[in-house]
């Protein structure tokens, strides 16, 4: 039975909840660890309580249950608008996926879940001995993935958001790669170029794994590419759309490169008509 069928059953026990409401229930819920979050329909948020009380006794595995009333915005893209309405009120946890293991608050760091099989793929794609730049590193969605693979000599991964970068350092000595990992503070677009010049390293693969996706930052991506580098480029497109790959080629060209599309991999449907795109683009000196 659908999870929207239940919850519906289980309220009309419930004398407080309008029967007239019951068609508002959602259909499905983000599950983490156990925890469950809604996104609810304004008409019925102040049922909030009533609906996870409910829900509990549907689904006996969680441990919580959270309402979201925001979106992931601001500088950071830090979720909004989380409150607690059941259960263990613990928000740090710990999310095993791909044999990596990825700990965070998520009332602070967004976890994309969708973005799974783009994190199983990407460590398919390194070979043995690359320098690798990771320019928006978050708490290590990519860069631990790849290290585990024992294939990088090194990965230099980058973020800003202080709350990222410390669970980034934790996530590091969690998964035991901190042979292979360099965490780095700080804007990437700022302090790149200098950072491998006084470390005079190049990259041979640069993950730009950032929405929107990060074109003010292509000019620093391509300033430390090794030449006949990998540059790993996401954003949002249509479904047949080249956009992403001439928005990043006409800027490349710009710079001095030539540009290949290796390959285009659509990650998951963002907005009717409208698609999580990632393409792999090899970069050559022109």
């Amino acid at each position: 039975m659908k999870f929207k069928k239940m919850l519906k059953i289980e309220l009309k026990k419930n004398e407080d909840f309008p029967e007239n409401l019951l068609d508002l229930l959602p259909r499905g819920y983000q599950e983490l660890n156990h925890i469950a979050i809604l996104n609810l329909k304004p008409e019925i948020r102040i049922y909030a309580q009533e609906i996870a009380e409910s829900m509990h006794k549907i689904l006996p595995a969680l441990n919580a249950i959270w309402q979201r009333t925001g979106k992931i915005e601001g500088k950071y893209r830090q979720p909004q608008g989380l409150a607690h309405l059941w259960g263990d009120k613990k928000s740090e946890i710990i999310i095993t996926e791909n044999h990596v293991k990825y700990k965070f608050d998520f009332t602070k760091i967004m976890f994309a879940k969708g973005n799974v099989t783009e994190r199983r793929i990407l460590p398919t794609r390194i070979k043995e001995g690359e320098i690798i730049i990771d320019m928006f590193a978050g708490i290590g969605y990519f860069s631990l993935g790849m290290a585990r693979t024992k294939k990088p000599k090194k990965i230099y991964s980058i973020e800003w958001n202080l709350v990222s970068f410390n669970y980034l350092c934790e996530n590091i000595q969690l998964n035991h790669v901190d042979s292979i990992i360099t965490p780095i503070f700080g804007d990437c677009k700022e302090i790149l170029k200098d950072f491998v010049k006084e470390n005079e390293i190049r990259a041979d693969r640069i993950i730009m794994g950032l929405l929107p996706a990060p074109i003010d930052a292509i000019p620093s991506a391509l300033s430390v590419i090794t030449d006949g580098g990998v540059i790993v480029y996401e954003g949002i497109e249509g479904k047949e759309s080249t956009e992403l790959f001439e928005q990043f080629s006409k800027i490349a060209n710009q710079e001095g490169f030539l540009t290949i599309l290796i390959e285009r991999r659509i990650v998951k449907i963002y907005k009717p008509h409208l698609y999580h795109v990632v393409i792999e683009i090899l970069v050559k000196k022109n």
